[in-house]
């Protein structure tokens, strides 16, 4: 029995039958290794890690061809075994190839296409890496080792040559059909507000004369503690989108947002913070820490972030990174990502944006894999508040990999090789993910995470790969559910 065209979703040409039986028989297929199944009680799906395609067939059906994996299937068997439509799409999308070499083929393809489309497009403008918090898991504590650390603070000439460096590259590197975003950073951001209006002013004179696309995007990311009105009217009037760090009610967000000073209450001043952005009609989006106490009690923080919070237009809901200090419990990673499932449906119902999932999502809707998951391997440029120019904010405090200064007109991160030791940082370069049927939407997580947690980018994120292989579960099986 074979799903009718509906049922199978899909709809391509027919199979040329060939004439003869004996040429039947001299066409030989092969399953590919990129082929990956999900069994369910009366369906078998078929995934393609590398150029994302699905296809649901019966289970008596998706059994009898996965146990010719590894070996060669003749035209005969395959004729007799699948209607001509199921048999074409498995064809077509390389499901089924008439060498294994294909399967290598395709993976060196996918992987040049990706890696010429990347630009530079962002800009993250540390204007301190100061903070008046000490957050208990945060990730820019980690690399600081034994370096003597001294906080810095950056000045409009900084700034200024910054952004003026970032026009530069973009106009020389970047694609003028993708969005340029320039990330106010710290650091608490907020410590050096007067760098942060300046900056903010001297990106709408460059959007103005042209020198940054007209579209160019404005963020700042804040533990909101420092905010005044003056502040927030200022964002609202520049339409700088304001991410603001906060986990959930007071009883979970204090346990791991502390300030430096004990007595400040750092829920209540975000909140404080939350409302008056609000006021101003803000663009808010909300950077949310997913603790081993907000797993635990995610119902109640869920509810709290549509109940209280329910002018935020995004959340991010992160994973906690690598940190000396902080060892999650050993099914942290498997419950945060179940967390992540089930705000993921409930924000859709209520057409609200979650990054984290939607990354993943979009990869797989559009069935093109994801190369990385961040801009170190050549999409970003990261300003110290000294200027000096490197790939990732993760390692701003020893100012590791910073090898360019925006005081150098001269300074070309593609010329030099900053990226070089990055670029081909990616799943689909990654030995340990080649079996993985995720590495398609993966991304590989955060290469600074591993390289802080085992010494080498080129480990695995451990944290993203249960992650990436639920969320890729469910969004097989999800597809499934809806076109039923």
């Amino acid at each position: 029995m074979h799903f009718t065209e509906r049922e199978t979703f899909l709809r391509f040409p027919l199979v040329p039958f060939l004439e003869s039986e004996n040429e039947m028989e001299e066409k030989v297929y092969y399953i590919s290794k990129w082929c990956h199944s999900y069994v369910s009680e009366d369906v078998i799906a078929l995934f393609h890690a590398v150029n994302l395609f699905v296809i649901f067939l019966p289970k008596e059906d998706g059994d009898a061809l996965l146990s010719m994996v590894g070996r060669p299937i003749n035209q005969i068997e395959l004729n007799t075994l699948l209607d001509r439509e199921t048999l074409q799409a498995l064809i077509d999308e390389k499901l089924l190839v008439t060498n294994p070499i294909q399967d290598e083929d395709l993976l060196h393809q996918t992987r040049g296409v990706l890696r010429r489309e990347i630009t530079i497009e962002l800009l993250y403008l540390l204007v301190t890496d100061n903070c008046n918090l000490r957050c208990r898991y945060c990730f820019e504590e980690t690399p600081t080792g034994a370096c003597d650390f001294k906080p810095a603070t950056m000045t409009r000439e900084t700034a200024r040559l910054a952004i003026d460096t970032f026009a530069r590259l973009q106009t020389k590197y970047g694609d003028p059909n993708k969005i340029k975003v320039i990330h106010l950073y710290g650091g608490e951001p907020m410590l050096n507000p007067d760098i942060v209006m300046y900056a903010v002013e001297y990106i709408e004179l460059l959007k103005t004369d042209g020198r940054l696309p007209a579209d160019t995007v404005i963020t700042i990311v804040t533990n909101g503690t420092l905010m005044t009105e003056e502040q927030a009217s200022f964002l609202a009037r520049h339409r700088v989108t304001v991410g603001l760090s906060l986990d959930g009610p007071s009883t979970v967000n204090n346990l791991y947002r502390v300030g430096k000073r004990s007595e400040l209450n750092v829920y209540q001043t975000a909140m404080d913070t939350y409302d008056l952005l609000v006021k101003h009609d803000v663009n808010i989006g909300l950077s949310v820490t997913l603790t081993p106490e907000s797993v635990d009690h995610f119902s109640e923080v869920f509810n709290f972030f549509i109940s209280r919070l329910q002018d935020t237009k995004g959340f991010a809901l992160n994973l906690m990174h690598f940190n000396y200090g902080v060892t999650p419990p050993t099914d942290y990673y498997e419950k945060a990502v179940y967390c992540q499932l089930e705000a993921f449906k409930l924000f859709r119902e209520r057409g609200i944006y979650e990054e984290r999932i939607m990354r993943k999502v979009k990869a797989f809707i559009a069935r093109k894999a994801m190369y990385a998951d961040c801009g170190v391997v050549g999409n970003q440029l990261v300003v110290a508040p000294d200027g000096l120019i490197g790939v990732c904010q993760d390692f701003v405090k020893p100012r590791t990999y910073f090898d360019g200064s925006v005081h150098d007109p001269l300074f070309d991160p593609i010329e030099l090789g900053t990226f070089a030791d990055w670029v081909d940082r990616s799943p689909l370069n990654m030995n340990e993910c080649q079996a993985c049927p995720a590495m398609g939407i993966c991304g590989g997580g955060c290469p600074a995470s591993a390289e802080l947690k085992h010494g080498s980018r080129w480990h695995l994120d451990e944290r993203i790969c249960f992650h990436s292989r639920k969320v890729l579960e469910w969004l097989i099986w999800d597809t499934y559910a809806n076109q039923l």
